[in-house]
């Protein structure tokens, strides 16, 4: 019986997957991707993150009285990593108000959803492994972050992609990194990532119902040293994994998005994005 559903299962986990390399041009084709807008605000990361959630039907349910932090300045989102499902779904929990920590090797996987991402400075690509020069790597985030009109940074601080119960320690890497640049960071946990489509188990689910949880905002000025920053953000952490997989979503409200951020994208990153889709679409 397992083996026959997974093979029952498998068609709709491949379309998924096809959908999702494609979905760039694919909602630019509906024009909800407004590459032809040359002038005004817009919000192309949200868009194409609420239209995959559409697709795959997903519910999302809201933990506890937090709301996703909106500062005028840069911040930083940390992130539990569950499966590929996790790109869409965290940019769309995070309104587009954020660009993804990504390894260089996810390009090699989705080129053509990369190249439009890119573009947009909704991704900030690195290459995995030990950095030998921190200052250096800190002062190329810091220029990534100066010339995106995107000012979250989406960071999975778990550093690897797991389906289990509990979470993986924390890496703190980019803590010291927010810590450096005083950044205030927020934890948003969602449970159920992994049934919307997971990799591991070439399973996709339409309809699926997420429960989301956002913390208080863990200011890193407000800490002198680095290890007790890092030590209130793991007990934050460790929380809100604990509120939100432990949940009863019967009694949760559905999650609403109020005043979804706009950005004013320079001109020539408009002039590559309606370049590049029609390539794109061809």
């Amino acid at each position: 019986m397992g083996l026959l559903r997974q093979t029952l299962a498998a068609p709709y986990f491949f379309f998924s997957i096809f959908v999702f390399y494609w979905s760039l041009p694919l909602f630019a084709i509906v024009y909800r991707i407004r590459f032809l807008q040359m002038s005004g605000k817009r919000r192309d990361m949200y868009e194409w993150s609420s239209c995959m959630r559409k697709f795959f039907g997903v519910t999302v349910l809201k933990y506890g009285q937090q709301s996703l932090f909106k500062g005028s300045g840069n911040c930083m989102y940390l992130c539990n990593h569950r499966s590929w499902a996790d790109f869409f779904l965290d940019v769309y929990l995070t309104e587009g108000n954020s660009a993804l920590m990504s390894r260089m090797m996810v390009a090699v996987a989705f080129p053509i959803f990369i190249t439009s991402v890119a573009i947009l400075k909704g991704i900030v690509l690195f290459k995995r492994g030990t950095i030998a020069d921190k200052e250096k790597f800190n002062a190329w985030l810091d220029d990534k972050l100066a010339t995106s009109p995107i000012p979250g940074l989406l960071v999975y601080p778990e550093g690897h992609r797991s389906t289990r119960p509990t979470s993986l320690p924390l890496k703190r890497g980019m803590l010291h990194y927010a810590y450096s640049r005083k950044l205030p960071v927020q934890v948003i946990i969602s449970s159920g990532k992994e049934v919307v489509m997971s990799e591991k188990t070439r399973r996709a689910a339409h309809g699926a119902t997420l429960v989301v949880g956002y913390s208080p905002v863990v200011n890193a000025s407000a800490f002198s040293d680095f290890n007790a920053f890092a030590t209130e953000v793991q007990r934050v952490w460790d929380a809100m994994w604990g509120d939100v997989y432990s949940a009863d979503p019967a009694g949760l409200p559905p999650l609403t998005l109020d005043n979804v951020p706009e950005f004013d994208y320079p001109p020539d990153m408009r002039h590559k994005q309606a370049a590049i889709t029609p390539f794109s679409i061809g």
